[in-house]
């Protein structure tokens, strides 16, 4: 009995060490990798990473993580003028390589936050747009064939890449024609490869919109 009880106490000792070390293990790789994120998305601050799943090690030594998180913030999409006032995402099944200089997810999903002086700048014609009083509606005023137009128009997702105002109304008949010349797009391509836009709504604040994907490129 004696025998049984110090194995016991040894198995426990040994198994709190392990706990030990593998959260101290999951600790270093959250902050490495949210490093990694920092320095390929070009972020003025390092975003939170938080990595799922128990035990880390065993994930570790597979170089395969079930579950990572991301809050980031100020995320300038590439290749635009707008930027993401914050990013959260959850990435499942993310494979690393390089010491988390490469990271590759089979899905993700989340959400990002868009502000309408942003959209504004990237928008044509000295078009500027705000809340419009409803999830996807803005306010919009803007130029078309040289007469200043404004009223609500509809925004939207096209193509999973860009987003779109479109059915301008003017609420004058006068002018009503010209909203079937208006609907500008805002490629929004730089995100990470294979994470595409899936809706919008629109608030007092700004845009929120959802992202999903398959085989994303966090980095690298």
């Amino acid at each position: 009995m004696r025998n049984l009880r110090r194995l016991l106490i040894t198995l426990v000792i040994i198994f709190g060490l392990f706990v030990v070390a593998d959260r101290v293990a999951v600790r270093v790789a959250e902050n490495e990798a949210a490093s990694k994120i920092q320095s390929s998305q070009g972020l003025a601050q390092k975003p939170d990473v938080s990595i799922g799943g128990f035990p880390f090690l065993t994930q570790l030594i597979g170089s395969k993580l079930d579950q990572v998180k991301v809050q980031a913030s100020d995320m300038k999409v590439k290749g635009s003028s707008v930027q993401l006032v914050s990013l959260n995402a959850t990435l499942s099944g993310v494979q690393i390589s390089n010491n988390y200089s490469s990271a590759v997810a089979d899905s993700a999903t989340g959400t990002g936050y868009l502000t309408y002086s942003d959209l504004s700048k990237a928008l044509p014609n000295n078009t500027t747009i705000g809340y419009g009083g409803a999830p996807g509606k803005v306010k919009v005023s803007t130029t078309i064939n040289g007469t200043k137009v404004s009223g609500t128009a509809d925004i939207s997702v096209v193509s999973g890449g860009s987003v779109q105002l479109n059915n301008l109304d003017t609420g004058d008949p006068l002018t009503s024609f010209l909203a079937n010349v208006f609907s500008p797009q805002i490629p929004l391509t730089g995100l990470p490869y294979g994470l595409q836009l899936q809706s919008i709504s629109a608030d007092q604040d700004g845009v929120a919109v959802t992202v999903t994907g398959t085989d994303v490129h966090l980095n690298g």
